[in-house]
């Protein structure tokens, strides 16, 4: 598959690789996201040193395989190792460097004091370093207990494709249909490895390519990708970080329903959950827009990686189901509920496409996103509201009230969603008189062009032309 996107990442290293001296340029991000064709591509005609760390080797085994592999001298120690590649290369590429930690964490001294070293001697070198652990890179360079801090000249965090990215992608492929597009989005994100795997199944419809990857009854290539992606990142406590995730994925996404899997225990869950969101980078914190997040009672929590709600969705938690070979089953059960998957990420592939495409909102918005509350005065169970999207300006004098379907509307349809919106508008409570108007983005929408034409912002996927 041809090389997307990443000009910003690729002026970055340009960037740092210019200058002159040694230098360190690491590359973070989740397994499969595309740090090593990042680095290869901004390499590919330059004459440089690849070594790829492995996990669960000695660090003595590590060194005598690289010199049968290689054309590199056989090294006893690491730091002789660098000190060569260092004298002798002018690029240098270390993949999965966060694999060292369990081989031999000394590495990591020997590289700072060499790094310190050849920065006095102004040596050119540039040397590249990719990992796929989030927590272990930031404890690596990060943290400033570590003898690596403070000695990378660039941290680039590799983020997903954008969605106007995977259409182009997908396009490439043979998915021109953005209904189908979007059933990808939902599940694969921006992670582009997983559109590689495409190329040998053709552009099917996904329910046919969930079938082969996940479902097969003999070699489903992903049945396992959310347990690899993760086997990086959580130790001993893996059971209880999994039992936490799969409670997120089936909708328990507050701290005293996530509670209820650890026995009831809210403080044990907050901890482990602060854990999963700021050294794990796993899962998100959410609060109503108008909310101050930091003062909020009203978090929710949710999956990050589109793959791994998936995978916890449909995958992890029928783990009895792939033991008893009832992958037919499965699929079925699968196929029933896949439309209330993709109905939940719409919203949020919406609001990643307004974000990109802000030009379709009819003011300049501050911040987007979810809005939910209680209906004061309104009886039990009847006395709260969610609005799929709130966009508003920075004075709050602005509000556009979005509902999200992952549905054909009639013209009819639209119009009642609207007049619900209108209702709901009433009690959002800001301060002011704020100018409201209301929106709807759907799979299809009859009389778009009408609703158009009284002001209403009505969209799409047809709209989707990017």
């Amino acid at each position: 598959m041809k090389f997307y996107d990443r000009e910003k990442e690729m002026e970055v290293l340009k960037r740092v690789c210019g200058l002159k001296g040694f230098r360190i340029a690491v590359i973070s991000g989740r397994r499969r996201i595309g740090k090593t064709r990042l680095a290869l591509e901004f390499l590919k005609e330059k004459n440089f040193e690849y070594i790829f760390v492995p996990k669960y080797k000695t660090l003595e085994l590590f060194l005598q395989e690289l010199s049968e592999t290689s054309n590199l001298p056989a090294f006893q120690r690491a730091a002789d190792l660098f000190r060569y590649l260092f004298e002798t290369r002018e690029y240098i590429f270390l993949d999965e460097f966060q694999n060292f930690y369990d081989m031999d964490k000394s590495v990591y001294s020997d590289l700072q004091q060499l790094a310190d070293e050849f920065k006095q001697k102004e040596k050119d070198c540039c040397v590249f370093i990719s990992g796929s652990s989030y927590s272990l890179m930031n404890k690596i360079f990060v943290d400033s207990a570590h003898p690596l801090y403070g000695r990378a000249d660039t941290m680039l965090e590799l983020g997903p494709l954008g969605p106007g990215t995977v259409l182009e992608v997908l396009r490439d492929l043979g998915i021109k249909d953005r209904k189908e597009a979007i059933k990808y989005y939902s599940v694969f994100g921006g992670i582009p490895k997983y559109y590689e795997l495409l190329e040998g199944i053709g552009p099917v419809p996904f329910e046919e390519t969930a079938r082969l990857l996940f479902f097969d009854s003999m070699m489903p290539l992903l049945k396992d990708e959310g347990r690899n992606v993760l086997a990086t990142e959580f130790g001993g406590e893996y059971k209880t970080y999994y039992s936490i995730l799969e409670a997120i994925s089936r909708g328990k996404n507050t701290v005293g329903e996530i509670a209820t899997v650890l026995e009831g225990e809210s403080g044990r869950a907050s901890r482990y959950l602060d854990i999963l969101r700021r050294e794990y980078n796993v899962i998100s914190r959410e609060t109503p827009i108008l909310d101050d997040p930091r003062k909020s009672k009203r978090g929710i929590y949710s999956i990050r990686d589109p793959f791994l709600r998936f995978w916890f969705g449909f995958i992890k938690r029928y783990d009895s189901y792939f033991e008893q070979g009832r992958t037919d089953e499965l699929f079925k059960m699968f196929s029933r509920n896949f439309d209330t998957f993709v109905g939940f990420a719409f919203e949020r592939i919406v609001e990643e496409f307004l974000l990109g495409n802000r030009q379709f909102v009819p003011f300049e918005f501050e911040r987007i996103g979810r809005q939910w509350g209680t209906i004061r005065g309104a009886p039990g169970g009847k006395n709260t509201y969610e609005i799929d999207l709130l966009a508003v300006n920075e004075g709050m004098s602005k509000m556009l009230l979005m509902e999200c379907k992952w549905q054909d509307l009639s013209e009819k349809d639209a119009r009642l969603i609207i007049s619900s919106l209108n209702e709901k508008a009433g009690y959002l409570n800001p301060r002011g008189t704020p100018e409201y108007h209301y929106g709807i983005f759907a799979r299809k929408i009859e009389g778009k062009t009408a609703l158009q034409k009284e002001g209403i912002l009505a969209l799409d996927l047809d709209d989707m032309r990017i």
